[in-house]
């Protein structure tokens, strides 16, 4: 059975006020054993949405220090503008007076005659037929619990893939031990960064990265549940300029009726 990503980030909420906590352990960081800002983006997310009992629309994250594990983050969550059914927020996580990450978004939703979808799914090979990116560290790390298959371009430094040369690439992700909710996409969205399609590999990151949410789950459709699989993410790098990139990232599902 899977768990909710506030189980796999063990988001703790000890005192009934607007305040979180998150301990930093080998599974929440990357190679170097500093907290993987998607893990804090992600703990922002579920914090936010907790505090206001609404899903995420979007949001977006400024990692602005190391830190090391082990250590416990603090989160807290502020709400400057109270709607009837959007609201906006802002979490704030913090090491004493240090302040590491911070995540603002709007939580919310609303019946809309107008919902659609006009984006068509781009083709990709099942992830059963693409190349497993096998990474290896000295040490546990998130990417432990994040298995990624090569439909199209490449994959960072690893080599894994091929450059497509025109910008586009496919890649299938899922964490298989946890549930595809607002929090994992965060987490799955952010290891993205790496995500090359260029006919060269360059050292490039995205300066801002925000995340909207198009749909929420429907987790039960015509009686049965739903289980999401996999995730198949589609990105479109627009330029590369210094140390900094441009590209959209677009998730599709891969879900099965239980």
């Amino acid at each position: 059975m899977k768990i909710s990503s506030t189980e796999f980030l063990n988001l703790g909420h000890p005192i009934d006020t607007h305040r979180w906590e998150v301990p930093i352990t080998a599974d929440l960081t990357g190679g170097r054993g500093s907290l993987f800002g998607g893990a804090g983006l992600a703990a922002g997310i579920v914090a936010l949405e907790q505090a206001t009992d609404k899903p995420v629309i979007w949001a977006t994250g400024q990692y602005l220090s190391i830190v090391q594990q082990p250590v416990t983050l603090e989160l807290e969550v502020t709400l400057p503008a109270v709607g009837r059914n959007v609201s906006q927020g802002r979490v704030v996580g913090h090491l004493g007076d240090r302040e590491i990450i911070t995540i603002i978004g709007a939580v919310g939703e609303r019946s809309d005659q107008a919902a659609g979808m006009w984006l068509d799914c781009p083709h990709a090979d099942s992830p059963d037929n693409c190349e497993t990116l096998n990474r290896q560290h000295e040490t546990a790390t998130m990417h432990d619990h994040v298995e990624i298959r090569m439909a199209r371009g490449m994959f960072g430094f690893s080599g894994a893939g091929t450059p497509s040369g025109d910008g586009r690439s496919l890649l299938w992700a899922r964490m298989p031990k946890v549930e595809h909710d607002a929090g994992a996409l965060a987490l799955l969205r952010t290891i993205c960064r790496l995500f090359w399609a260029m006919r060269s590999v360059r050292s490039c990151i995205a300066p801002v990265l925000i995340i909207r949410f198009a749909t929420q789950i429907d987790r039960r459709q015509n009686g049965c549940c739903v289980r999401i699989i996999w995730s198949l993410l589609a990105t479109a790098l627009a330029m590369a300029l210094c140390i900094c990139g441009v590209k959209r990232v677009f998730y599709w599902q891969l879900q099965i009726n239980q």
